[in-house]
């Protein structure tokens, strides 16, 4: 009866908003590169460990951080996956086993979408990036949709005067964060 009442005054229980785990089975990490300028490389990162502590009514509080192991990085080429991660002009894996955001601020952009602001750190290389998310919310938790375009010369990611590959990267992240 109570919970009726505060219904219809608009009092909304925060609590059953927040979500501080991750759906690893429905989430997925997606890159696409352009190699040779006409062929597209897609790939994903194998797997992510992610810590959240997220509520759609206390953005100011809400947080997350995601860790990509770069041995994870899987394009369908397993000679291919072993550059990428190994390589120093790539990835550098043993020297530098992860990517990880790490967010500083989530604020709400519009209807359904919300901007993540924070740091990116690939290889020694620290960059601020916004995240622009699409999300939905039903009753098992929240599902965030991340496109961002990440240049790989900012982050040391190949050779600066190769042709082979794009210089854009593409990721697409669904992130589903249950309740």
């Amino acid at each position: 009866m109570i919970s009726r009442i505060a219904k219809a005054f608009g009092v909304v229980d925060k609590t059953k908003f927040r979500s501080t785990a991750v759906n690893k089975d429905a989430s997925q990490y997606n890159f696409t590169a352009i190699n040779m300028r006409f062929n597209k490389v897609k790939g994903f990162f194998k797997e992510a460990v992610v810590e959240v502590d997220f509520n759609i009514h206390e953005l100011e509080t809400s947080q997350i951080s995601i860790r990509w192991p770069v041995a994870g990085i899987r394009t369908g080429i397993p000679e291919r996956d072993q550059q990428l991660i190994e390589a120093p002009h790539f990835f550098n894996g043993e020297e530098y086993p992860d990517i990880v955001f790490k967010s500083r601020e989530i604020s709400k952009e519009g209807k359904n979408q919300l901007v993540f602001t924070g740091d990116l750190f690939i290889k020694e290389h620290r960059k601020s990036i916004a995240l622009y998310a699409g999300y939905q919310y039903d009753k098992s938790g929240y599902q965030l949709f991340i496109d961002f375009s990440l240049d790989r010369f900012e982050f040391g990611i190949g050779e600066s005067g190769s042709f082979a590959i794009g210089r854009q990267i593409e990721l697409e992240f669904d992130i589903y964060l249950t309740l």
